[in-house]
């Protein structure tokens, strides 16, 4: 009756669809490892098969055109290689056949490697063929199976982000008496940020004082702090204090060892008096060449020409902890009896490098 009012109404009669006999695999999915454009991935195929898989039935990945590589890398059929062989490859068609029955309703694996990605002009998708059948396919094996998974292919998303550069570098004075690598600082007048006085030095007495430098920094590679001086601690009458140790002027000694007195040679000026540092960052000879060991209370002199690491880490700083981002520089200085009288001053000058 239906057919009739319809062909009373339109003239025609519709045609039936025709039923596809073949199942479709469920809970299908292809999960790339690398979706960019040419890219060499890792095809990993997860689906369920309706009804079981006979010993000798084949599973099919089929790769449109495009894909290349296909079969260059390995494949694994089932999960861990279980119940089939090794896979066997024909242009863009890879071929598991079961050794073993595998039962249906079963969630079920292949992986690919190795394959090289489409190079489109654009995000393209493409659909993958994964296939069942009861037996090779060149056989006369029959289709049983069947579902259509799809990978995007696009650019991958350039992500970024910018830290800006830190660095905050501190020098402060004490006034109060402190242990440094094992030397005491007298800081008889006291420092400041800018002043390190000796008060009045007196003959044979050797006076110690201090600063503390801090810095806190976000480069990656750390810093080094060094220090220099603009002249030998000098006088109205360009007569000078020495670096250490009993060093003409300039010339200071680079190479860190323990105080002695000055020699206090008659008519030999350089041995009237000197001056040298200790640094308390205790593994400061680590890092190798031109780094002194002061670990041990070793002093250094200061040369006009080359500026000398007291401080160095490798990495960030909070400017809080030893030997990373803290450390306390001891200056001390003495004189023997020869050492002309007057006022004497020199500049310091401390330079915070960081490596970003």
């Amino acid at each position: 009756m239906l057919v009739f009012t319809m062909v009373i109404m339109y003239g025609i009669v519709p045609s039936v669809p025709i039923v596809n006999a073949v199942d479709s695999l469920t809970n299908a999915k292809d999960t790339i490892s690398d979706s960019d454009r040419g890219a060499v991935a890792t095809h990993t195929f997860n689906f369920t098969t309706q009804s079981t898989t006979a010993s000798g039935g084949v599973w099919r990945v089929i790769y449109p055109a495009g894909f290349t590589g296909v079969g260059g890398g390995s494949e694994t059929c089932g999960y861990g290689g279980s119940y089939f062989g090794a896979a066997s490859t024909s242009g863009q068609i890879i071929e598991c056949i079961a050794t073993a029955q595998v039962t249906g309703a079963t969630s079920s694996q292949i992986i690919v490697t190795g394959v090289t990605n489409p190079n489109p002009g654009s995000a393209t998708s493409y659909a993958i063929i994964i296939e069942k059948y009861s037996d090779e396919v060149a056989s006369g094996g029959t289709l049983e199976e069947r579902v259509e998974v799809r990978v995007a292919i696009l650019d991958d998303v350039w992500m970024t982000a910018r830290v800006s550069s830190s660095l905050t570098f501190t020098v402060t004075g004490t006034t109060t008496p402190t242990l440094n690598n094992g030397i005491v600082c007298q800081n008889p007048v006291g420092t400041t940020a800018s002043t390190t006085p000796f008060g009045t030095l007196t003959a044979g007495v050797p006076v110690t004082i201090c600063q503390d430098l801090s810095v806190t920094s976000n480069a990656s590679d750390g810093y080094t702090v060094t220090v220099e001086q603009s002249a030998e601690l000098t006088n109205d009458g360009l007569d000078t204090i020495n670096s250490f140790n009993n060093s003409p002027d300039g010339t200071g000694s680079t190479t860190a060892v323990a105080w002695t007195s000055p020699l206090n040679l008659l008519d030999q000026k350089h041995t009237y008096g000197h001056m040298g540092l200790t640094s308390d960052d205790a593994d400061l000879h680590s890092y190798g060449t031109g780094y002194n060991n002061f670990s041990t209370g070793n002093f250094v002199g200061l040369s006009d020409t080359n500026p000398m690491p007291v401080m160095h880490h490798t990495g960030p700083s909070l400017g809080t902890t030893p030997n990373i981002g803290y450390t306390t520089i001891a200056y001390r200085a003495e004189i023997g009896s020869l050492q002309e009288a007057g006022d004497y001053e020199t500049q310091i000058t401390y330079i915070c490098t960081p490596i970003y």
